[in-house]
Order: structure tokens, then sequence, then C-alpha cells
């Protein structure tokens, strides 16, 4: 690398206020007027080796206004939009926010510009969650994802099948929450035959998305309908699996298929409101709050995704 700069960092865990539960997440600090290469930020993802990390640009001493650029890389890739560095990011800053301007009560409202979109923001300062509103794009793809395919990346899925352990549909939903952003949807009937889910030796591969949305991240995000509370809200257990990997949040997925569940169930005008747990199968259990608006037209209107997080380490690299 040829510039050389001192760069603070943090970690926090997101959906969560336990440290080492939740999603990992790792905040690297970009002062005003220093530059950092793509190139840089790849290899800085890359070395925290988390599922995701942000790079957050802080504004001008002067500046006034609570928006700042947030960019968004997985080990291997940046990403538009993702949900736990949104929201883990969000908390982080505003956070921040509150406590300089002495603010101990009621919300504080901002936005973060990131490559899928603005982002509005409102950060709970007696909660200590934030709440997005995301950039979607709802997407149904045409092309479905058969139970051979499911079968033969989930083979310990496939042997409760013919055990009779497990039911399986003929096949599920692909749905993109935005361009670059899309999941294959599984229902199971159980928790307990979502025990049965386990890491995949590759990636999902999938030929014939519909044109235009087929250049695109692809997980398998498993769900299972646990009930409803007494004020309505539905709620879900959940894991996201890609390849050899599993999440334990995942808010890009989760708001994915609560918005695919709103356009098939819902009805024009109405809110609908989910809590979704994940993460509980590898220890770090993540819970996810959202919100779907749906518009008068019967389309997703507004997508809120809400969350806490708490911070774990903190530090500098050198770039």
């Amino acid at each position: 690398m040829v510039s050389s700069h001192k760069l603070d960092f943090v970690t926090v865990d997101v959906f969560t206020d336990k440290p080492y539960e939740g999603n990992p997440l790792a905040i690297i600090r970009i002062p005003h007027g220093v530059s950092v290469t793509q190139e840089q930020k790849q290899k800085i993802a890359r070395e925290f080796n988390l599922s995701e990390s942000t790079f957050l640009h802080e504004n001008a001493p002067d500046a006034n206004g609570d928006k700042w650029i947030v960019d968004i890389f997985m080990t291997s890739q940046e990403l538009p939009f993702a949900g736990h560095p949104t929201v883990g990011t969000a908390c982080y800053v505003l956070s921040r926010t509150a406590e300089e301007r002495g603010i101990k009560d009621g919300v504080i409202d901002a936005g973060f510009h990131l490559k899928a979109g603005a982002v509005r923001l409102r950060y709970d300062v007696v909660k200590k969650t934030a709440k997005a509103a995301i950039p979607h794009d709802v997407h149904v793809h045409q092309k479905r994802w058969t139970r051979d395919e499911l079968f033969k990346l989930q083979p310990g899925v496939a042997a409760a099948h013919e055990r009779g352990e497990v039911k399986a549909h003929e096949d599920f939903p692909i749905v993109s929450i935005v361009k670059g952003m899309t999941f294959v949807l599984v229902e199971l009937e159980s928790v307990e035959a979502l025990a049965k889910v386990s890491l995949a030796g590759q990636s999902v591969e999938i030929q014939g998305l519909d044109q235009g949305w087929d250049k695109t991240f692809i997980g398998t995000y498993f769900f299972v309908r646990t009930g409803t509370s007494e004020s309505g809200v539905t709620q879900l257990r959940t894991r996201m699996i890609e390849g050899p990997l599993e999440d334990p949040a995942t808010g890009s997925a989760a708001s994915d298929l609560v918005a695919y569940l709103s356009l098939k169930e819902g009805r024009a005008g109405e809110t609908l409101k989910f809590e979704l747990v994940q993460g509980v199968e590898m220890g770090r259990r993540s819970e996810i709050f959202i919100e779907v608006v749906m518009a008068r037209d019967g389309g997703v209107e507004t997508v809120y995704l809400e969350g806490g997080a708490v911070q774990v380490m903190e530090g500098r690299l050198t770039v």
C-alpha cells in the first residue's frame, strides 16, 4: 500500500444487547480528508475476516447535519446494502452523537448514503436501538429453486425427509430485496426441521435468473413460523447459509423474507410487524425487528429494520 494512515476501528455485536451474541461487525472510521482506496478497504475487510465490515466516512468538523457515507464490504466483495452493518454502524455513530450532545432520551434522526441509496435512520436513545428505512426494490424471480437442488446442498435435510422427519415443498421462491442481494426462501415446518440444516459444501449457483437481476449475491434463508404475539407480531426462527458459512443475523435476508411474505399475505395499506430470531444454532442468538408498510397498490412502500448493538473491541489499524 502506498499511503500510510492510522485508522481507528471498533467491533460491535449487532441485533443483541449482550457481548459475544448477535452478529459481529467491524467499523473502520475514515476521518474527513483521508483517502482510502477500494482495494485497501477490501484488504482490510479480508483481514478482519467477518461476514461484513463497514467504512464510516466521517464528516468535516464544521459540517452541519447528521448524514454519513458508509461503504459495506464482505471479505470478497463490496455490497450495495446489508442489514446488520447498517444497523450496527447506526447504533455506534448515533450513540456517540447522543453522548457528545448530552442527549439522555428521545430520538435522533439521521441518514446514511450507501451504494444502494439513501437510508433514513432513527436512533432511540433510551432503548439504544437503531431503526433504518432500508432501500428496497423487491423482485420475485420467475425461476424457482427445486427440492432436488435443496437436497443436493443439504444432504442432512434430504435424509431426514426420506425418514419422514422433514417435509419439503416442491420448490421455493427466489427473491431480491435490491439488485445484487438475492435469497432463496426455504420454509420448513418446525424448529426441529430447522436444526437439520447444515453448512453447504458450496455456494448456491442459479442460472436463469431474471435479466438485469442475475449479477447478484445469493444466499439460502431457511425459516419456520413460530407463532404470533398478542400484539399481532409474526414470529419467525431463521438460519442463513451461504456455502460453508452461516450468518448469525442477516438483516437483508430478513427484510427480503418479510417483504415477500407481506406481498403474499398482507393487504394494501396495512403495516405488518415481524420478529425474527436467528443464530441460535450457532450460539449467537440475534433478535431482528421489522415493519413492512404496504402501499395502496399492494406493493411494498417502506421496510423498517430495527435492532441494537453492543461494542466489544476497539483499536487502530494501518493502511
